[in-house]
């Protein structure tokens, strides 16, 4: 896991969503932690108008390329550079949830993620040693509450499902709490894995058209993040492409 692309300053994986899955439950099985962050271009967006937030991102122990543009880009680098394929989220829970014997894990934020769990049968619903559906506020003493929770349940495994930017402080407050722990951030995964969601077919997802899915499916919650900030992040790969040609 220590084969990387640069890309916008940052060092992004260049692993296949199966390898970085084995390589979780590697550093599972060792009892070795990791803040694991699913980079998108929505994120990359934030960049430009919070540099704070990219300053947050780069403390991330393993950064994957979540959306086509970034994997785009890698190759425009050279094959030495290439990134194998997209690492979502969706994905990553999807075949964490699948396995034969799915270690201890837990839940923090999401839509409604139990009615999820029932789908992928007892022995997932099980292995959820804990899962909190209240207000995050991100104060010390929640995440120290947190913390004695997921200890005390023998958590390996946790899936921060708040939204950018704050997925991503919970997960390095905890990252730095529970050094043992592999925790990343996925968004609303379980809304689009659940019983009402879906997701774009495949020709869309290796298209780079996802994004395009889910504003037709949702325009008046997702119409500013597509069709605003979206562009903002392709400037920065086009712009950091640039920069590496010259």
């Amino acid at each position: 896991m220590n084969d990387t692309c640069s890309l916008c300053g940052l060092p992004v994986s260049r692993a296949s969503m199966r390898q970085t899955l084995d390589h979780l439950l590697e550093r599972m099985a060792r009892g070795e932690g990791a803040w694991l962050l699913t980079l998108n271009t929505e994120m990359l967006s934030r960049f430009t108008r919070d540099p704070g937030y990219r300053d947050l991102v780069a403390q991330a122990d393993i950064i994957t390329a979540d959306g086509m543009p970034l994997v785009w880009a890698s190759r425009f680098k050279g094959a030495d550079q290439a990134i194998a394929e997209r690492t979502t989220g969706v994905d990553l829970v999807d075949a964490f949830l699948r396995l034969p014997q799915v270690p201890p894990y837990a839940i923090i934020g999401g839509v409604d993620p139990a009615t999820t769990l029932r789908l992928y049968g007892d022995h997932a619903q099980q292995a959820c040693r804990y899962l909190f559906s209240g207000k995050v506020d991100l104060s010390d003493e929640q995440v120290k509450a947190f913390a004695e929770t997921l200890r005390a349940e023998n958590v390996r495994m946790l899936f921060v499902a708040l939204g950018v930017p704050k997925q991503d402080r919970l997960a390095l407050k905890l990252r730095s709490a529970i050094p043992e722990l592999v925790v990343t951030g996925i968004g609303g995964t379980f809304e689009i894995l659940g019983p009402q969601g879906s997701r774009a077919p495949l020709w869309m997802q290796k298209s780079g058209l996802e994004w395009l899915y889910r504003l037709v499916k949702e325009p008046g919650r997702l119409w500013k993040r597509y069709l605003v900030h979206y562009p903002a992040g392709i400037s920065l790969i086009l712009k950091d492409l640039f920069l590496s040609r010259q």
